[in-house]
């Protein structure tokens, strides 16, 4: 057990070393507040808009806050993090130690392990408030749930690593693929009869099947918006490659790689005599490329590492740790070796986002707030302390104010009447929802938390950044009929805005599918509603909204 706790040990120094959270944590802590302050899964009062990508990751966070009495759950999102990602560090070692048969050896030899505990994008996201953490834990169980089954393939044990692996796209949409890689290789793995087969496939798909039915009639659309604004449906081949090369350059991972190539390829030599056990250590490895070749397809992400992380984690399952040898030991110093240096001296060069839009997203944070270790919403709301003192001022008065902190000369924070209540334009989403109470509508930007925004016409240059809602679109939806409109933009970010411009693009919100979809995130929840959003969530999730507004009314409205 002791090889267990030191990989658990070191995994939780190395990411207490360097937690933090970045304002994407604080989209999940806005959410959570709203939950706990009984308004449901929303990010705002009155439209039901899912911006949380991993809805398992925000129901734990809603449970931690309830137990704890903490709607800000910005610092229990980093603790919590660091304790699944511990937690799994260890479940995988053990479950790794099992497969290479541990009664045979006292104490294994890391591999695998040093690779993950050498590279700094590993520790940095032990932390981050996202579900890394959760998807760390839900990778390992699965792993340690699945060898189990070799020594101990009850009907029970079945079950439970059936419904564990299914969880997979409740913890995020696209780790259905690595689910589904799993729950495949249950049946050649145990042999289950026909009804424990079925039993099995019930209990994988109950929970997310539940959830779906829930998201499309609470929602109205087939997946969470940030899928929509990150347009995780096209091909985006080159940039993929790209995002995979950023990942492992600045570290020199395929050295480390070619490594455990080795190392895999001679275990799975001479286990070739038994078809099954070949099959159960390439199971990880499997669902690791298939996770990866999504990545890739998609265009990987503007976060550096984030999203190579999981592929990496798995494809390394089989051989974290393997059973003592001569070669075994060579590859276990080459590996340390190189663990060593990259620990040391390796870091990612751009901070800025200046390669292709990939951020080296902890060091800008740390850069933007001042702080070290930013762990909770303080060190983000500090930043923009003079626009809540403005969002507090408008919501004591009363106003219908429509909030903007502007972005020229000054920073000058613009206000002009709102349709309905309070409102604030968040550039910096997570920040402004924290700054803001939680009757206080927060407008999207970056369309992340928009139906409208999300749903723009607009090639992926920097995933979920590439969408701005835009002047006239702002000024339509959320600014009152009789607040002026001036040529610069009463919101300008870029370019102007002219009346005509925010005249065509209210009429467009009121016809058609743009009106469906208003009506579908902001009705009353009724039953009526709640089928109508079920039946038509195929539709709106294909909906597509060209940027210009006079575009967009002659495609919804029809006019000439």
């Amino acid at each position: 057990m002791a090889v267990v706790a030191a990989a658990a040990l070191f995994i939780a120094v190395l990411g207490y070393s360097t937690r933090w959270i970045c304002d994407d944590a604080l989209i999940y802590t806005r959410a959570v507040e709203q939950i706990l302050a009984g308004n449901g899964p929303v990010y705002n009062v009155g439209e039901r808009a899912e911006t949380s990508t991993s809805a398992l990751w925000q129901w734990l966070l809603a449970l931690a806050g309830f137990l704890f009495g903490q709607p800000d759950t910005s610092t229990i999102s980093w603790v919590l993090g660091l304790v699944l990602t511990a937690a799994g560090f260890g479940l995988a070692v053990d479950a790794t130690w099992r497969l290479h048969s541990r009664r045979h050896f006292a104490v294994p030899l890391p591999c695998g392990l040093l690779v993950l505990l050498g590279m700094r994008p590993v520790w940095e996201y032990a932390t981050s408030g996202l579900e890394t953490g959760l998807t760390t834990f839900w990778m390992a169980a699965g792993w340690w749930l699945f060898l189990r089954l070799r020594t101990k393939a009850s009907a029970k044990a079945i079950l439970l690593a059936a419904f564990t692996m299914g969880l997979g796209p409740l913890v995020r949409p696209d780790l259905a693929l690595v689910a589904a890689v799993f729950l495949a290789a249950l049946w050649p793995a145990v042999r289950p009869g026909r009804s424990l087969a079925l039993g099995a496939a019930g209990a994988a798909a109950v929970l997310p099947l539940a959830y779906e039915i829930f998201r499309m009639g609470f929602y109205g659309i087939l997946v969470p918006m940030p899928a929509l604004t990150k347009n995780a449906g096209e091909s985006l081949w080159t940039r993929g490659f790209a995002y995979v090369a950023d990942f492992a350059g600045p570290y020199l991972l395929w050295l480390p790689l070619i490594v455990v190539i080795v190392v895999f390829a001679g275990l799975l030599h001479r286990r070739s005599g038994r078809w099954s056990e070949p099959m159960v250590a390439l199971t990880p490895v499997v669902a690791g490329a298939l996770h990866l070749g999504y990545v890739v397809k998609v265009g990987g992400d503007y976060m550096h590492a984030r999203m190579a992380l999981p592929a990496l984690f798995l494809i390394l399952l089989p051989v974290l740790v393997i059973p003592r040898s001569k070669n075994a030991g060579v590859a276990a110093v080459v590996v340390a070796v190189w663990a060593s240096l990259c620990a040391g001296l390796a870091r990612y060069p751009a901070a800025d986002g200046s390669v292709l839009g990939i951020d080296d997203e902890r060091a800008y944070y740390v850069r933007w707030t001042g702080n070290s270790a930013p762990t909770n919403s303080a060190a983000y709301v500090q930043r923009l302390q003079r626009l809540k003192d403005v969002v507090m001022a408008e919501t004591g008065s009363g106003r219908r104010s429509l909030i903007y902190h502007g972005v020229g000369p000054g920073n000058d924070i613009i206000i002009t009447p709102a349709r309905t209540g309070a409102m604030v334009v968040g550039v910096y989403l997570g920040t402004v929802g924290m700054l803001a109470p939680t009757g206080v509508g927060i407008v999207d930007f970056w369309g992340l938390a928009n139906p409208i925004g999300a749903r723009f016409d607009f090639p992926t240059v920097k995933p979920g950044h590439s969408k701005p809602l835009g002047n006239a679109w702002l000024l339509a939806d959320h600014a009152a009929p009789e607040a002026p409109v001036h040529p610069s933009g009463n919101f300008a970010v870029s370019g102007t805005v002219t009346p005509e411009q925010v005249t065509a693009a209210r009429h467009a919100l009121s016809c058609g599918d743009l009106a469906e979809i208003q009506r579908s995130t902001r009705e009353p929840l009724t039953f009526k509603r709640f089928w109508d959003n079920l039946t038509g969530a195929w539709r709106r999730t294909r909906v597509t909204i060209p940027p210009d507004p006079f575009e967009a009314e002659r495609k919804f409205c029809g006019r000439p």
